[in-house]
C-alpha cells in the first residue's frame, strides 16, 4: 500500500472515531462537538505537518503538546460539573461502537511497521494487544448491553482491561520514539507518531477511546429503554 494511500485510510479512521463519539451524544449540541473535535483534529494536523513535533531533542519534548490537550480535557471531564454533565448526555451503550475502530487502527499500525515507520513492538505482532478490544466490542455490546448476558461486573472488567492495554500501548509507543528517553525500538523507532496525520492517534482517537472506558465505568450498564 502506498504511504498515501495509508495516510488516507488511516484520516478516515480518524473521522470515523469523531463521528462514532459524537453519535453517542443525546441531547442538543451535536454539531458544536463534532465541530470542536474536527477543529482541533485540524489544527493538531497543521502542527505536525510542519515538523513541529518531529523535532525531539528539545526539552521538554514537543510532542507533549500533542497529548497535553486531550488529558487536560479527561481530567476536566471527570473532575468538574460541566465535565459530569457533559458525560450523562453520552450514551454508553452507543459510546461502545468507537472501540471498533481499534480494528483499523492496529492494521494501519501493522503497515506502518511494514513500511519502516515504527517499531513491531507496537504492533499486534509485538506488545500490542489492542486490537482484541475492538475485535471484542460488538460481542459485549450485544450480549452485555443488549441482551444482558453478561453480567456488569465482567462488562466493567471489559473496560478495565481495555485501559490498561491502551496504557500499555501508549507507554510502549513513547518509550519507542527517537527521543532521550527511548527504551525501545532502536533499530526502527517510532516516528510516524511524530507526523501528520498519525500524530491524531494520540492526539484525538486515543483520548476518545479513554473517555469511552471511562464512561462506561462511571454510568454502568443501563437500563433496555436506553439501548
Amino acid at each position: 500500500m502506498s504511504p498515501s494511500l495509508l495516510a488516507t485510510l488511516f484520516a478516515l479512521v480518524v473521522g470515523l472515531t469523531i463521528e462514532l463519539f459524537v453519535r453517542a451524544k443525546t441531547g442538543k449540541g451535536d454539531w458544536r462537538l463534532w465541530a470542536g473535535l474536527f477543529v482541533y483534529a485540524l489544527i493538531q494536523f497543521g502542527v505536525a505537518a510542519t515538523g513541529f513535533y518531529q523535532k525531539t531533542t528539545v526539552m521538554p519534548p514537543r510532542f507533549v503538546l500533542n497529548v497535553l490537550p486531550a488529558v487536560a480535557l479527561i481530567i476536566w471531564l471527570f473532575s468538574s460539573k460541566q465535565g459530569k454533565d457533559f458525560r450523562d448526555s453520552l450514551d454508553p451503550v452507543k459510546l461502545m461502537w468507537v472501540h471498533t475502530v481499534r480494528v483499523p487502527v492496529e492494521l494501519v499500525l501493522y503497515a506502518l511497521f511494514l513500511q519502516g515507520s515504527i517499531p513491531e513492538i507496537t504492533t499486534f505482532t509485538g506488545n500490542n494487544f489492542d486490537i482484541v478490544m475492538g475485535l471484542t466490542a460488538p460481542a459485549i455490546w450485544y450480549f452485555g448491553y443488549w441482551r444482558g448476558m453478561i453480567s456488569p461486573m465482567l462488562i466493567k472488567i471489559w473496560h478495565y482491561v481495555g485501559l490498561l492495554l491502551l496504557f500499555n500501548i501508549f507507554v510502549t509507543a513513547v518509550l519507542s520514539a527517537p527521543t532521550p528517553f527511548q527504551q525501545f525500538g532502536f533499530e526502527q523507532p517510532n516516528v510516524a507518531l511524530l507526523m501528520a496525520p498519525y500524530n491524531l492517534l494520540p492526539a484525538v482517537v486515543v483520548p476518545l477511546v479513554v473517555v469511552a472506558h471511562l464512561v462506561g465505568l462511571s454510568r454502568g450498564v443501563v437500563s433496555s429503554d436506553q439501548k
